[in-house]
């Protein structure tokens, strides 16, 4: 059996369903487990992702606009491998390569009838139905009821140590120059760390809040995690970030996260994402999770000084 990923979050649940060895190809974002590094990368970006976020989003747009796809597909690689299962998602086209370039793809260069996996999660239990259905098509059954079963004890976890504790407004910000904020999964993360959704819907697509808006509320914890950003690179945009956020009467804790790894992925480190959001909420509650993802976040606290 040959598998492509061209998603990091397919990457992931491959791996994490003991299916690796059966990966000769992945996007040219995945990068965990590391061993995947050096499989040939099937697709690349047609922006510069180091550049700041608002040079990023302005080049997105123009893309867009365009009706050109934001990511290339190695068609002649695809062609050279030719697998049997292609796993994509048919979510975000900012994301990953688009269903129809691979759909199109399939039909136009492969030989062999390749079949298409594609992930569409926009709720949270969407996230371990994907992972199933990977397992499911991949004769990994017996492991995906495994992961299923870890989630739901580290889940319960959590909220075991939730008794009668006050519910904090958390905001979560995906990306800095506009201000989106975290939608999809991300509402129900915060209402399962006991916290109180600032803006965003579940299921729903991430909003764009103004500054203005911004404002208005008074959040207690900010959790600012751009997609696809690491944390060194949401580190250099600190004073764009100042620039963007309101001057709030009480200032709330704010953490910065890896974004690229974790909250964004919806892959089986969502509950590693959980656990920091948890952290993030109630310090004092999961101190473990604090000293376990240490290298991953850092909080600025309420004394940074937004202008």
């Amino acid at each position: 059996m040959k598998l492509v990923s061209l998603l990091p979050s397919a990457t992931e649940i491959i791996a994490r369903l003991g299916q690796e060895e059966s990966l000769i190809g992945v996007s040219h974002e995945c990068d965990f487990p590391e061993s995947v590094t050096s499989l040939p990368n099937l697709t690349s970006s047609s922006i510069d992702t180091k550049s700041s976020s608002p040079n990023i989003h302005r080049s997105v747009m123009e893309v867009m606009k365009s009706a050109i796809s934001v990511y290339d597909l190695d068609i002649e690689l695809l062609k050279s491998l030719q697998p049997d299962f292609i796993i994509t998602q048919d979510l975000c086209d900012v994301c990953a390569v688009s269903f129809d370039q691979v759909e199109k793809a399939c039909q136009e260069v492969l030989d062999t009838d390749a079949r298409i996996i594609s992930l569409k999660p926009k709720l949270f239990g969407d996230i371990w139905d994907d992972i199933q259905n990977v397992a499911d098509h991949l004769s990994a059954s017996d492991q995906g009821r495994k992961f299923r079963e870890e989630a739901k004890k580290r889940i319960d976890s959590v909220k075991s140590r939730l008794q009668n504790m006050t519910r904090p407004k958390i905001l979560t910000i995906e990306w800095i120059d506009p201000i989106y904020i975290g939608g999809m999964w991300l509402p129900e993360m915060i209402d399962i760390v006991g916290g109180e959704v600032c803006f965003a819907e579940s299921g729903e697509k991430a909003p764009v809040v103004s500054r203005e808006d911004l404002g208005k509320i008074e959040p207690d914890i900010a959790v600012v995690k751009p997609c696809g950003y690491k944390l060194d690179q949401t580190l250099k945009e600190l004073e764009l970030l100042k620039q963007q956020l309101p001057i709030w009467e009480k200032p709330p804790r704010i953490y910065l996260v890896d974004g690229n790894s974790y909250f964004n992925r919806p892959g089986p480190r969502i509950l590693d994402s959980l656990e920091i959001l948890a952290y993030c909420t109630h310090p004092d509650l999961f101190p473990e999770f604090g000293a376990r993802y240490k290298k991953d976040f850092t909080e600025l606290g309420s004394c940074l000084q937004l202008n």
